[in-house]
């Protein structure tokens, strides 16, 4: 039987314009290495590739491919690593034979687009940096946008907070939001544009760093980031020696404290980017020399330890997909915060919406957390604080407030004539996006006499048969009938807990979400195409297997 190294060597050899330059050899670590030539024109020039196979193939390593080649002659092209190992995207397949071929037909077409065709990628490709950790622990700065202009060679300070620190792989990591940036004369000339969960905190919980802005990506060879504090020098001004220099003079009693540097450049007109290293009172990695009668600064030849950071903005935020803006820009008021409206705000919130007052009375109870966005770890305690805690651990772009129940109650159950509900129509004019998801028939039927464009009711039936959502003005009586005449709707096949407590619809999480994620699929499509939003139901069937179907009146 043919051993795996021979038949890796065999398969490769028999490949189109490829040729085995260096016999291939298993190493200590099991992978079979060798070396080929890949001819990539008519006239028969080659380039020569080491190639790493490791035990894994054709199968993957973690997430990444088993197969590695590497021509450090090459970094200066595109998607070359700083190993020298090319960036290459393939397709998966079992067979060592079909994998190998298509495997290499990517090193083929890499070789035409960026060696041979020199191609440079339309979207913007972050300079290549290796984090490293910082007493043994590593450290990462997450950024958002701001209101500022700077200039090249600006330098000052800013803000951060930790928020919670993790596991990067086997290693600590301690995650800070950068909050402010401030001028030499720590004078605040911009603030992060994150929710006030995150800019409001108590001066207790704030740090200090330093940043330089550099206009310029600090790199080598295009795409590589500079390793050595020697580089940065002649981009910096000389009153940035200055600045460090007095820093650690003034602050000689925090010798050994570290403090972050993070160095901004721009990665488009509109654009910057800030990479993060650490530094250490009393070990600024600056010295001082004469030159013509003149004591001038400048940074040693001492590596660089860089650091972790990430943009944040809320265009990366939401990148991957959010709400259509009728939504995600909406003010919303949710009415009712229980396994619906959690659900309702947590989807809302993860897609994009930056702005969301919560109303509910009740408090969360243990039992309530099995089918609605709660945990258990919270204990008993105010639905509408516990979800505000939530909403604002997902995005750090929303805004959250609780209504003031006692108000909405007085206005809706006891003060409703219609001269009264003025009061009611003023509080809720300024939302332009109102759910109900508080079961409440009598608090619907109030919110029908109330004139708002855009204001809906959603509720589901036992066992989570159907979903009803009044989305139409008036729609109190078209609700009423679906649940009363048309839908099945078993008001005694309920679920009872001990003790006086009133009965329960039964449902799981998973009956309610499915609805409640077709629900809002829906309204955010209809909102997103400009078309009318009416009444509609959400029927399932389980006779044979599980099917929803949805229809509109």
């Amino acid at each position: 039987m043919e051993d795996r190294l021979s038949k890796v060597q065999r398969i490769i050899s028999d490949l189109e314009k490829v040729l085995i330059e260096e016999p291939f050899v298993v190493d200590q670590d099991l992978n079979a290495v060798g070396k080929v030539k890949v001819i990539y024109n008519e006239n028969g020039d080659t380039l020569s590739f080491t190639v790493k196979v490791l035990p894994e193939y054709p199968l993957k390593r973690l997430n990444a491919e088993a197969i590695t080649f590497y021509n450090e002659e090459l970094i200066e092209y595109g998607h070359v690593m700083g190993d020298g190992s090319i960036c290459i995207h393939t397709s998966h397949s079992f067979d060592v034979k079909k994998k190998l071929e298509i495997d290499f037909a990517s090193l083929k077409r890499w070789i035409q687009r960026y060696f041979v065709n020199k191609e440079q990628d339309d979207h913007y490709e972050h300079i290549i940096m290796q984090p490293v950790k910082f007493k043994e622990e590593h450290h990462s700065f997450i950024f958002t946008d701001i209101e500022h202009t700077f200039r090249a060679g600006d330098f000052g300070f800013f803000d951060f907070t930790q928020i919670h620190s993790g596991i990067f792989y086997d290693t600590k990591i301690n995650n800070r939001i950068i909050l402010n940036f401030k001028n030499k004369h720590n004078k605040v000339i911009a603030g992060a544009k994150w929710s006030s969960t995150y800019t409001h905190l108590p001066p207790a919980s704030i740090g200090f760093g330093l940043y330089i802005y550099v206009e310029q990506p600090p790199v080598v060879q295009s795409r590589f980031i500079i390793s050595n504090w020697s580089d940065l020098e002649d981009k910096v001004p000389t009153e940035f020696f200055v600045f460090l220099h007095g820093l650690q003079r003034n602050n000689q009693k925090s010798n050994g404290v570290p403090i972050p540097l993070i160095i901004g450049y721009k990665i488009s007109e509109d654009e910057i980017h800030w990479q993060a290293t650490m530094l250490e009172f009393g070990k600024f990695p600056i010295g001082h020399e004469k030159v013509n009668q003149k004591w001038e600064g400048f940074f040693i030849d001492q590596k660089i330890d860089w650091m972790m950071t990430r943009n944040s903005s809320y265009k990366y935020f939401f990148g991957r997909g959010k709400f259509t803006s009728k939504i995600s820009d909406a003010k919303t008021l949710i009415i009712g915060t229980g396994a619906i409206g959690s659900m309702v705000a947590t989807t809302l919130v993860r897609g994009g919406c930056q702005n969301i007052d919560l109303l509910d009375f009740d408090v969360k109870e243990p039992e309530n957390v099995c089918r609605s966005e709660y945990a258990f770890s919270n204990g008993i305690t105010n639905k509408v604080d516990e979800l505000k805690e939530i909403l604002t651990s997902i995005s750090p772009f929303v805004e959250v407030r609780a209504m003031d129940s006692q108000f909405f109650h007085l206005h809706t159950k006891i003060f409703n004539s219609a001269r009264d509900l003025k009061s009611l129509q003023n509080a809720l004019s300024g939302y332009d996006l109102i759910l109900d998801c508080s079961t409440d028939n009598d608090l619907m039927h109030i919110l029908g006499q109330v004139s708002h464009n855009q204001l809906m009711t959603l509720s589901i039936t036992n066992n989570a048969q159907a979903l009803v959502c009044g989305a139409e003005p008036n729609h109190y009586t078209w609700v009423m009938n679906q649940f009363e005449n048309v839908l099945q709707n078993d008001i005694q096949d309920v679920y009872n807990p001990t003790g006086c407590w009133s009965p329960t619809f039964k449902a799981s999480y998973n009956d309610i979400s499915v609805l409640v994620q077709y629900a809002l699929k829906h309204i955010n499509v209809k909102l997103r195409q400009g078309t009318q939003l009416r009444n509609f139901v959400i029927e399932t069937d389980e006779t044979n297997g599980f099917h929803a179907k949805l229809v509109e009146f």
